[in-house]
């Protein structure tokens, strides 16, 4: 059963046009039909997906905060284009509520031991490679200038690719049939290339970095442990190009990091390979810089003097201020974007974005750390990342503990493997949160409670 969870996260987020709805819809009737066989077929398991008191209570004492919230910036604001309502936002809300449950209770009915954690990510590897393949790797050609494959790329954008909302044409991402066709830069089924850039950066790279550094041989297929690591290698290298391809900051920034975080976790001749890839990239890479237009162009327009800012650095602020003004408590979700409008810097405004879309149709968080803050506040932000320290505190503590734990070495090496891809996991979702990451989406929550699952199994290990 666990082969199919990440598969069919590819399919299933948040879409605007009717088809992609559709298919969105798809996820959550299917996880919960998977957790209901599971239950049918091992009735044990139902004792793992009750949520414990302490977790009841911090819910309900969540949804408490954020409705008091709501009702008190509901009553400033007023039915308003700049926020997302009241009864849309109490709906949005119960709905990640929910989806947190569901992903954490399929892991928990189906991810049971350490031949199902190889199978989880295989199956998710295997959704990868036809992803890139069928999805991904036709963006890549339409954005190198190979046009035969637009269609085909237009057709599948149609059905499953996540749009904006657009106010016009002069802010109109797909006008010719997708993003990819019409930015000429790659995005998978995201509205931008961003969102991919997180995508693979955040779910993917940290299992590739975790499998290669630990050398795990998990395919069959794969006659020796060297024929594995290279195998995971390229594919690694491939999600590099990728990111870079995207065109992004984000994607350049995402690489850059998830590399320095691999070379930190390699060991031996492993390290000295990706020390010197490093070493030989920077330097064709500012040959090209100086030597090639198209390349020059793209580091100056994503990276070094990356233009059209304003927007971002007046959200930014006006994000900052709405926290700073109302710290405790926050603004309440899908209310920070009236405040924002409210703190935003006027030197920032002076721009078709701002002045057609922002100020008309509501700001969107350009930044989801603040955006966090500004929206919950330190009451309910503070024990939310106390949490999550604790957890990379105890993850810390177990893969100190793996050496005097009654395992195979095969078995202690696979968990070096998770940790490494845990901890990578963390660090790139927190960098990617200083920008835009949802974290509320599929894969990113599966992943989290895949890991969370496998500390805690460790954790029961070291107990004995």
């Amino acid at each position: 059963m666990v082969n199919f969870l990440l598969p069919i996260t590819f399919f299933s987020k948040n879409y605007t046009n009717s088809l992609a709805e559709t298919t969105a819809m798809v996820a959550f009737p299917v996880f919960i039909l998977i957790i209901l066989l599971q239950l049918y077929r091992f009735p044990n398991r139902l004792a793992s997906i009750r949520p414990s008191k302490s977790a009841l209570y911090m819910g309900i004492f969540v949804w408490a905060v954020q409705l008091l919230v709501m009702l008190r910036s509901y009553g400033q604001t007023g039915e308003s284009q700049l926020t997302s309502g009241l009864l849309h936002t109490v709906i949005v809300l119960a709905g990640w509520t929910a989806t947190v449950y569901v992903a954490w209770a399929v892991i928990q009915v189906t991810v049971i031991s350490e031949r199902d954690e190889k199978v989880f990510i295989k199956s998710g590897l295997i959704a990868l490679f036809f992803y890139l393949l069928l999805v991904v790797l036709p963006q890549v050609m339409v954005t190198i200038g190979l046009h035969r494959l637009d269609h085909y790329v237009n057709i599948i954008a149609k059905v499953f690719e996540r749009h904006w909302k657009m106010h016009g044409q002069g802010y109109n991402f797909y006008a010719n049939g997708s993003y990819a066709t019409t930015e000429n830069r790659v995005n998978g089924f995201e509205p931008e290339a961003a969102f991919l850039a997180n995508l693979l950066g955040v779910t993917y790279l940290p299992i590739l970095i975790g499998l290669t550094t630990t050398k795990q041989k998990i395919w069959n297929w794969t006659k020796t442990r060297w024929a594995a690591v290279s195998l995971n290698v390229f594919f690694a290298f491939v999600l590099f190009v990728v990111l870079l391809l995207a065109k992004t900051t984000t994607g350049i920034l995402t690489a850059v990091i998830a590399y320095l975080l691999w070379i930190v976790w390699a060991k031996g001749g492993q390290r000295y390979f990706l020390v010197a890839m490093a070493f030989t990239g920077v330097a064709v890479l500012a040959l090209a810089y100086l030597k090639v237009p198209t390349i020059h162009n793209l580091l100056n327009q994503f990276l070094f003097a990356k233009g059209g800012t304003d927007n971002r650095l007046g959200g930014t602020i006006g994000l900052l201020l709405t926290f700073v003004t109302h710290p405790l408590v926050g603004v309440g979700y899908g209310f920070t974007s009236y405040y924002i409008i409210q703190n935003v810097p006027e030197a920032t405004t002076h721009n078709f974005e701002f002045q057609q879309v922002y100020s008309q149709y509501g700001y969107p968080n350009l930044s989801d750390f603040l955006g966090w803050f500004a929206a919950f506040g330190l009451i309910i932000m503070v024990p939310a990342f106390f949490l999550l320290f604790r957890l990379v505190a105890r993850t810390y503590f177990v893969k100190y503990r793996l050496a005097y734990l009654a395992l195979s070495d095969e078995e202690k090496s696979w968990s070096r493997a998770l940790i490494i891809a845990f901890l990578t996991m963390i660090v790139l979702a927190a960098f990617s949160s200083i920008f835009v990451i949802q974290v509320f989406l599929w894969p990113y929550l599966l992943m989290f409670f895949f890991y969370r699952k496998h500390i805690l199994r460790l954790e029961q290990e070291i107990q004995k």
